[in-house]
């Protein structure tokens, strides 16, 4: 099996899917165990502050970020309870593995500045910030270098450490011709390396998530026109 321990998981009730819901509802979750019989033992998801005892028997499509990438398969709640403090349920994956092909993007090179803090799965789930009122909004976030962007994700240097599949979100503006384009993104942390020679520094590819297609219309188009200009400016016509 190519599901490993603390994979992200994200899970929609199969008839939304099935019907192809506009709002389909996601929920967080990740991996805790794998049992006999390829059952897993996965964390009771949390919404809106709350814990969501999915109920049992209902089906679900999964989707498991996996260090191949994202993985799809069908799955089915077999039971629910809870250990100590923590609440669990168990899953019976229904379908085979199948990793999600999805459609390579053109990366240009660039030097952008952007900020970036942790979300939680909460405000993954929900959209809804739990910051504490007496935290500065200023002190959650740092600031970092974008090297590469396409309209699938980024790759940025940061001096901050972050775990694979770490949850953020990203905030940079882009210039389109006379546009200006603000963009405030979730992203899933892929890898992040120590920089050779510089090791206060880390490089940091991440994967945009949930970006709405004008928001990712908008990123290739900046792409293009910074190549269109770049190619004028090559051949001394600008």
């Amino acid at each position: 099996m190519s599901i490993s321990l603390g994979n992200k998981i994200e899970l929609i009730k199969l008839e939304q899917v099935i019907r192809n819901d506009a709002n389909k509802q996601v929920y967080i979750s990740k991996v805790y165990d794998i049992l006999d019989d390829g059952v897993l033992q996965i964390a009771m998801p949390i919404y809106d502050g709350k814990i969501v005892p999915l109920p049992v028997n209902e089906k679900f499509s999964a989707n498991f970020y996996t260090e191949k990438g994202l993985l799809q398969c069908n799955i089915i709640i077999t039971s629910r309870y809870k250990s100590g403090n923590l609440f669990f349920m168990d899953i019976a994956l229904l379908s085979e593995l199948r990793k999600v092909q999805r459609r390579a993007y053109y990366r240009y090179n660039c030097l952008l500045d952007a900020k970036i803090r942790t979300v939680s799965e909460h405000e993954y789930a929900t959209g809804k910030p739990d910051m504490k009122d007496d935290v500065p909004v200023e002190v959650l976030w740092n600031p970092v270098k974008i090297l590469d962007i396409s309209g699938g994700g980024a790759r940025i240097t940061s001096k901050v450490f972050m775990e694979r599949n770490t949850i953020v979100k990203i905030s940079f503006v882009l210039m389109i011709l006379d546009d200006v384009a603000i963009f405030d993104l979730y992203a899933n942390i892929l890898a992040s390396t120590p920089i050779k020679n510089r090791p206060e520094f880390f490089e940091q590819r991440m994967e945009f998530m949930k970006i709405g297609q004008d928001e990712r219309d908008k990123i290739i188009r900046f792409i293009f026109e910074s190549e269109r200009m770049a190619r004028a400016k090559k051949i001394g016509l600008k």
